[in-house]
């Protein structure tokens, strides 16, 4: 998870683990005032970390160059509302004190909430300033848009998960994904030695991170970087979570089908979801979209790609994703090393939960629930990117086990 490692200098600078009701500074204390002051400025080089990122997390096209996702000429999706009290359901906070969802909202640093189940909105929530209109930062929720892509194309046969990387894109011959095949690389299997010294500015870490153009001073760019990456290990060997994969995979997807990316993420899957709104994603120097984590959308639209994915990737009468590699998801995952967790095709599987999802390191989520029709979409702006609390993650799982167990009895 990039933004994870980019801003570990910043993730204990601040007290973040003392559990709080409320969620801190909201995101209109922020870029006020003519001029903003200091301690009020969100810029190029903050706009991820917190608090500064309760601002920031909405409002990413203000502060990078970004790439449009264009929604189409397609008539919107209407989502029709069943409201129920979901909110309300019971849940213990991380002391086991009597508490509710709404609780866990509050606590975790929600900006917008919304559980859809069997199609219907139960309920949509927006906090920290945020509305129907906002689009957010997904951070790594955009990985799965790759991964989806890779599953169109396959299915049509413009792509073999089974060539070589160096087959599509021979620039990255003598790097890292030097004899791996698309597969590895779509199930982060590639061995690479990729160095995260947070003390060097030069480690592999922050040259992605200035090739992605989160924080570019060098005039890199993406597919400057990938090729540089280095070999570590056998590919196939162990499950190893790299962003840079995700935009390697990009490359790939892009050049099999001969067109650009922004392009593909939008012909081939946001233009058939009915969206409201165009989404937008962080792009590097030549124009290309981070997808490693740099996708932004409103939480409706996030909502109406998660009914897709957990209807065998259809929406409003149209196969969207191929059913058989959504199925691949849940059938074919594999053991990441953290209990309970599984990955494939860019997704993460959660076994006790019976669900896969797309996750963000800040706490967004779109939880996919298919045997519940059942779609939880969390936004979120941790103060951390390691998180908002010690607990929080077990508290996190409480949650939406607690949603998944009230929707069995609707």
């Amino acid at each position: 998870m990039l933004f994870k490692h980019i801003s570990a200098i910043h993730l204990f600078t601040a007290s973040i683990f003392s559990f709080t009701a409320l969620a801190g500074p909201d995101a209109k204390d922020f870029m006020n005032g003519i001029p903003p002051k200091a301690d009020a400025l969100v810029n190029h080089t903050n706009w991820y970390i917190g608090p500064y990122n309760r601002w920031g997390l909405q409002h990413v096209r203000e502060v990078t160059s970004t790439v449009e996702i264009s929604r189409g000429d397609r008539s919107e999706y209407r989502l029709k509302s069943n409201l129920k009290p979901v909110v309300e359901v019971p849940l213990d906070d991380v002391h086991g004190e009597k508490g509710t969802i709404q609780d866990w909202l509050d606590a975790s640093y929600t900006d917008g909430f919304l559980v859809l189940h069997k199609g219907k909105v139960l309920t949509e929530v927006y906090m920290n300033s945020m509305d129907v209109r906002s689009r957010h930062n997904f951070f790594s929720m955009s990985k799965s848009f790759v991964g989806n892509l890779a599953g169109i194309l396959a299915e049509r046969g413009q792509l073999d998960l089974e060539a070589k990387v160096t087959d599509y894109v021979p620039e990255l011959k003598g790097s890292a994904y030097e004899g791996a095949t698309v597969r590895h690389v779509l199930d982060m299997t590639i061995g690479m030695t990729f160095t995260e010294d947070y003390d060097d500015p030069d480690s592999d870490v922050y040259r992605y991170s200035r090739g992605s153009n989160s924080s570019n001073t060098e005039g890199l760019t993406m597919y400057n970087v990938l090729p540089t990456l280095k070999p570590g290990g056998e590919h196939g060997d162990k499950f190893h979570y790299i962003t840079a994969n995700t935009d390697a995979l990009g490359w790939i997807v892009s050049r099999a089908a001969n067109r650009p990316l922004a392009e593909l993420v939008s012909t081939e899957i946001w233009s058939k979801l009915g969206a409201e709104r165009d989404a937008y994603a962080i792009s590097d120097l030549n124009g290309i979209p981070f997808m490693g984590g740099g996708l932004n959308t409103t939480l409706r639209d996030a909502a109406r790609f998660g009914l897709m994915m957990s209807r065998g990737g259809k929406i409003d009468g149209e196969q969207v994703v191929p059913e058989a590699f959504v199925k691949d998801i849940q059938e074919s995952a594999f053991d990441t090393g953290f209990p309970g967790i599984q990955y494939r095709n860019q997704w993460w599987v959660y076994t006790e939960l019976n669900a896969f999802a797309a996750s963000g390191v800040a706490g967004q989520k779109i939880l996919v629930v298919p045997d519940s029709d059942l779609v939880i979409v969390k936004l979120s702006s941790w103060p951390a990117l390691s998180g908002y609390h010690e607990k929080g993650r077990a508290y996190d799982w409480r949650a939406w086990q607690a949603i998944i167990d009230y929707v069995k009895e609707l």
